[in-house]
Order: structure tokens, then sequence, then C-alpha cells
């Protein structure tokens, strides 16, 4: 079977190389036939910034199955330049090379980074006050019993909203099953 060489479509990124004075630029996208296949080659052009076009190579028979795809290539003497020129199926696209290794400050990213998320216990009657909440880092897995009731914040506002807002727990009576634990007691239907 022939194939043929036609332009096609990615997402794009460029990481630089501190250490080395590279970049590598990555390709990423499906294709729609498990028989195509996807490659960043360089143009012609002998100019810089470098410029790679993104081809797919497609036969005139589709073996019907998405084929996701990666590719890399190292551009040599590329870490001068603050953008790749990719030529694709929608046009120039002009990729921004970003520095991996870019040095801060660890508390101070980590202060900035820490968010929290105020979750309160299912069922919410109409008309009560949440309850049974607790605080939680943000991007926490929380069990299904539990709803967002405020946030993301900062760890101070987290605990200034669950004391204004939350209702506490209601404790088992003595001597009921679980002894002495101060246990959440669920609320009980009217009769």
């Amino acid at each position: 079977m022939t194939t043929e060489k036609v332009l096609g479509t990615a997402e794009y990124r460029a990481v630089r190389s501190p250490l080395e004075g590279t970049v590598t630029l990555t390709a990423a996208g499906i294709l729609p036939c498990m028989n195509y296949s996807a490659q960043l080659e360089m143009r012609p052009e002998r100019i810089m910034p470098p410029m790679w076009d993104m081809v797919f190579f497609v036969q005139p028979l589709c073996l019907t199955a998405i084929k996701p795809f990666e590719i890399s290539v190292v551009v040599a003497g590329a870490a001068k330049f603050d953008v790749i020129r990719v030529m694709d199926a929608t046009g120039w696209v002009e990729v921004p090379v970003v520095d991996p290794f870019v040095p801060v400050n660890f508390a101070e990213a980590q202060a900035e980074a820490a968010r929290f998320l105020v979750y309160a216990r299912l069922p919410f009657p109409s008309g009560s006050t949440h309850s049974g909440c607790i605080i939680v880092p943000e991007g926490s897995l929380v069990p299904a019993i539990y709803y967002r009731a405020f946030g993301p914040a900062s760890r101070q506002e987290c605990d200034a909203w669950l004391l204004k807002n939350c209702g506490a727990f209601k404790a088992a009576p003595a001597g009921t099953p679980g002894g002495d634990v101060p246990w959440p007691r669920a609320p009980q239907p009217a009769e």
C-alpha cells in the first residue's frame, strides 16, 4: 500500500535543558487509524528559531481504532530561543520554551500552595447549620458522606468559617453501644 505524508495536529510543549543547551520538543495527540503514524520532521529552512513539521503518514485504508501518540525530538543549540515554530494542519504554532528548573523559595511556594477545604456531613437538613465538619487539604479524597461546604482557602480561614458555621457533633448518651467514645449520631426522625 502507498503511504502519503500529510500535515497533522497535536498538543506541543518545549522544555529547555539547563545543562546541555538543548530543548526537547514533544508532540502528543490522537491518530484516528491504527495504521497511521506521526512524526516531527525538521523543515529544510536553515534559520533560527528552529522550525518543524508535524506530519502524519496515512494510508488509503483506515484500520479504525483510536491510537494515541507522543513523540519527542531533541533540538541542539536551541536553548537560547524562547519559541520553537511548528507547522501543522492548523498553520504555524509558536511553542514557548519553558524552564523546568526555576529555583524558588520552597517555604514560600509551600505556603502559597497550602489550600484547604471544609467538608460537612450529609444529610444537610433544611433550616439547620452544617454539621460534622472536617478540614482537609485541597485535592484530598473525602468519603461520599461529605459535601463541600467552604473553600478553597487558607487553613486559618477554614478554621474561622468552621467555628462560625458548623454545628458540633452530638455525642451519643452514656450507656449506648460504643462506650464512652463520643461517636457522632445521625439525626433521628421525628415520631
